[in-house]
């Protein structure tokens, strides 16, 4: 019996020293997950336009969004995450809107930029190059930057609202282009 008695003193001290351990409380998660795209509307042209998956620039094919700080430097927010890869967001957008376009064309968008820009005083930048292929035509291609949107700082949720718009002027813009002859 006395054989137990040392092992029972560790065992004892083990436990007051673990439960005077002052562990940190759990943190509540705050990150916050967005979605660009909707559901779909409007009806469809029987012969609509074609829309390829869109490209991105590098920077933006991570779930975090994406904040420009200067020219050349781009940093994530850990807690504003995309829930869905923007690429296909962004497709999903253009394809509702020129499911409505007639014509027999292929339409290919490539986005160099969709994000706010800090250093410009909090501006929401959507940019992109697209081309318009009618099957047995040229190519015509185009150029896009939105119209100046500003942030106020404040909420993630509008500021994902503000580019949105700026990719469904996009659309409008491309669409525009495709009814072009």
């Amino acid at each position: 019996m006395n054989s137990r008695l040392p092992v029972l003193c560790i065992l004892s001290a083990g436990l007051g020293l673990l439960s005077s351990c002052n562990l940190p409380a759990p943190q509540e998660d705050t990150t916050r997950y967005f979605t660009l795209s909707g559901p779909a509307t409007g009806p469809a042209a029987p012969d609509g336009a074609a829309v390829r998956p869109v490209r991105l620039a590098g920077h933006l094919r991570n779930r975090e969004m994406a904040v420009r700080v200067s020219d050349h430097e781009v940093v994530y927010l850990d807690e504003v995450r995309w829930a869905e890869p923007l690429d296909d967001a962004i497709t999903q957008i253009l394809r509702q809107r020129l499911r409505q376009v007639a014509g027999d064309v292929v339409i290919s968008v490539q986005v160099q930029r969709c994000e706010l820009v800090r250093n410009a005083d909090n501006a929401v930048q959507v940019a992109a190059t697209y081309s318009i292929v009618p099957v047995g035509g040229d190519a015509r291609t185009g150029v896009f930057s939105s119209t100046p949107r500003k942030w106020d700082g404040k909420d993630y949720g509008a500021l994902v609202g503000l580019l949105r718009e700026g990719v469904e002027e996009l659309a409008e813009t491309v669409a525009q282009a495709a009814v072009k002859k």
